[in-house]
């Protein structure tokens, strides 16, 4: 049944239309988690234990949800996370997301295993981000850094969670896995889903262009991404950050921090700001979910460097709930990535509008009328009444429903 975008009223409709228009293979890997999948469920379980304590006869007839961060200010007080590979969800992927993001004057990160280039993204998207997967070859980092530098990037994000490949089950199964040469199986599922297939056959396998000038020569897309798996991940040490530190004269942020010590030791090495998160639970399966580790990081150095968070965030409810426990800017990554699949640049849009819209009518609920004015005394918990754990239900990720 199709469904126009103005149809999907919440990021969880965005969802069903992308896992109609994949294959399972990709959609799996868009969705999947490691393990058995339980920190991708707790991250949003444990979002909705928190509850808001509303405020009332407050004037709420002007509403901002502006944030300011390392001087910048944007429309909204969340921007789109990195993701790799997002060309094998819609082509050209990164470039709508980028688009998308600065159409809507939010901040948007590049992923490490791009399919796009920093530089066609700093030229489309003025103010982008860029994730840093620490690689094996110091030469390819350096490089890295200076074309970022060159293009305009002005904050690096590198990711500190990813010390291992985790174990994605889900993607084993579904035929995710190098060197991506597709089982029959695979094949003969994919074309359930004739209108990916028919983007696919046009455009052809996406190509990793940022890592490719660090290729051998002649190398084919296929092969392009063990080339990139022999590079990353890397276990790394806090001496990277320090060299990071030395190297790059931009923002500098760390995204994975799940304690209030690595929290305190990235500050005394002069890093700008933190990125709570678990990777939205596809690296430690028995990780703490981030919304629980926030608000330990906040205390211990919200007031010397931003605080941000992501992993689990579906409605707009869950970015104030992040706000109140002291995050200044969260990210999005599936909710993103459900409305690339379903609908492309339409898609991304009208994921970021669900999210602005709901965000801005729990902030006239509660009475808030400013983002920035979130904080835990709009938090039921923090009045000494936390919700029993059996009371809070969460809807299936997947409903086989039809979107009305």
């Amino acid at each position: 049944m199709s469904t126009t975008p103005a149809q999907c009223l919440s990021i969880a409709d965005l969802q069903r239309q992308a896992r109609r228009y994949l294959p399972r293979v990709i959609y799996d890997y868009l969705e999947g988690g490691a393990d058995d999948e339980e920190a991708l469920a707790r991250n949003e379980r444990r979002l909705r234990t928190h509850l808001l304590r509303p405020r009332y006869l407050v004037d709420i007839s002007s509403r901002s949800q502006q944030v300011t961060v390392f001087g910048k200010t944007y429309g909204s007080p969340f921007g789109i996370g990195p993701m790799g590979m997002l060309g094998m969800v819609r082509h050209q992927g990164d470039l709508l997301l980028a688009e998308t993001a600065h159409r809507n004057g939010l901040p948007f990160v590049l992923s490490g295993a791009s399919n796009a280039t920093t530089e066609a993204i700093a030229e489309k998207a003025p103010g982008a981000w860029l994730q840093y997967y620490p690689c094996k070859d110091a030469k390819i980092e350096a490089d890295l850094l200076r074309r970022a530098a060159a293009s305009g990037i002005e904050t690096l994000v590198v990711t500190v969670d990813v010390p291992l490949h985790a174990k994605r089950e889900r993607n084993m199964r579904s035929g995710w896995v190098r060197p991506y040469k597709p089982t029959p199986a695979v094949i003969l599922e994919s074309l359930r889903h004739p209108a990916w297939v028919a983007r696919y056959l046009r455009n052809g396998l996406p190509v990793m262009e940022n890592v490719l000038p660090y290729a051998p020569a002649g190398i084919g897309a296929r092969d392009l991404t063990s080339f990139y798996a022999s590079q990353v991940p890397t276990p790394h040490r806090w001496s990277l950050v320090e060299r990071l530190r030395q190297q790059w004269t931009g923002h500098l942020v760390l995204k994975g921090i799940l304690s209030a010590e690595d929290a305190q030791h990235a500050a005394t090495l002069g890093v700008d700001g933190v990125i709570v998160s678990n990777h939205g639970g596809r690296q430690l399966d028995r990780g703490v979910a981030a919304i629980d580790a926030l608000p330990e990081v906040v205390a211990a150095v919200g007031k010397r460097m931003v605080v941000m968070f992501d992993s689990g965030i579906r409605r707009g409810s869950d970015i104030a709930v992040a706000l109140c426990l002291g995050a200044r800017l969260c990210f999005v990554g599936r909710a993103a990535g459900y409305g690339l699949a379903a609908h492309g640049a339409a898609g991304a849009q009208r994921a970021v509008e669900i999210l602005r819209a709901e965000l801005d009518l729990t902030l006239g609920q509660i009475g808030c009328p400013n983002a920035a004015d979130l904080a835990r005394d709009f938090l039921w918990e923090e009045r000494g009444h936390p919700p029993e754990p059996a009371d809070i239900r969460v809807p299936p990720r997947e409903v086989a429903a039809d979107v009305q």
